[in-house]
């Protein structure tokens, strides 16, 4: 149950940012933006996605890679999905080349401080 909690819990904390950044900013995820805007997104986009893989680890309890690594899956296959259903564009790129692996980083960095909070016990 926890699992999906993290998953849960770690998805959203990753997709609505994400959602809120485009729509504050009115720009469309799909259609080109100047290059400054589209770092300045992939770099909001990286905070977020280790912030969610974190996340998903802490609440996945013993099983804190595996909720990292369903939230990256989420992430990626979502991205994917919008590539098929829009075609190819900057910001789903951008989510499976930089953000899948964020999640995954927070992911496996909440793992090195529990076993590292653990093993100094």
């Amino acid at each position: 149950m926890r699992v999906i909690i993290g998953v849960i819990v770690g998805y959203l904390v990753f997709a609505l940012p994400s959602h809120a950044l485009f729509r504050v900013t009115h720009h469309d995820p799909h259609a080109p933006a100047s290059i400054t805007f589209e770092i300045c997104v992939i770099v909001y986009g990286i905070l977020f996605a280790f912030a969610a893989g974190y996340i998903a680890s802490f609440i996945g309890g013993r099983y804190n890679l595996l909720a990292a690594a369903i939230v990256a899956g989420i992430v990626a296959l979502v991205a994917l999905a919008s590539v098929v259903s829009m075609g190819i564009s900057w910001s789903p790129l951008a989510a499976v080349v930089f953000m899948t692996p964020a999640v995954l980083g927070g992911g496996w960095y909440y793992g090195q401080r529990s076993s590292n909070a653990r093993e100094s016990r």
